[in-house]
């Protein structure tokens, strides 16, 4: 048990813990925290689609999704990667993009049309681009790019 805490402390302490002036104190602080915590900006990036896939690629075409990042605040990492439903198969992708320490991007991701699609539901090979932005606070801002694609 805490001794140094119990009521007898408190009626002891020369201060006076209960006093009215402390509570004021203790009061202002805690106001002047808060106010200080919430003056902080949340970052707000734009993740804009440049260029995105057809709807329609030739077995062995290519095409780039372009993705801007623009953001007010200084970010440590931004990076897009594709997202397959079926990898390996109808559509594919090589790697991502990525970006340190900035306030803008260019961010590319590279898709190739592999195989026919008329065996996945529907005839197309749904996949994405999904980018995010980390910042130094740990906030992380993301947004993802839904396409189909067929390939006869």
């Amino acid at each position: 048990m805490l001794r140094a805490l119990s009521p007898p402390f408190f009626a002891k302490h020369p201060a006076g813990w209960g006093s009215r002036a402390s509570r004021f104190i203790l009061i202002a602080l805690s106001i002047v925290l808060a106010a200080s915590l919430s003056a902080a900006t949340v970052p707000a990036p734009t993740i804009t689609l440049v260029s995105g896939l057809p709807s329609e690629m030739q077995v062995g075409e290519s095409y780039t999704v372009v993705v801007e990042v623009d953001s007010d605040q200084p970010f440590i990492f931004a990076i897009a990667l594709p997202d397959l439903q079926f990898p390996g198969k109808g559509v594919v992708a090589r790697g991502g993009d990525h970006a340190t320490r900035g306030t803008t991007a260019t961010l590319e991701v590279t898709f190739t049309a592999k195989s026919s699609t008329a065996e996945m539901p529907d005839g197309v090979d749904p996949l994405a681009v999904v980018v995010g932005v980390r910042y130094a606070n740990g906030y992380v801002v993301s947004e993802r790019f839904d396409f189909t694609v067929a390939v006869p």
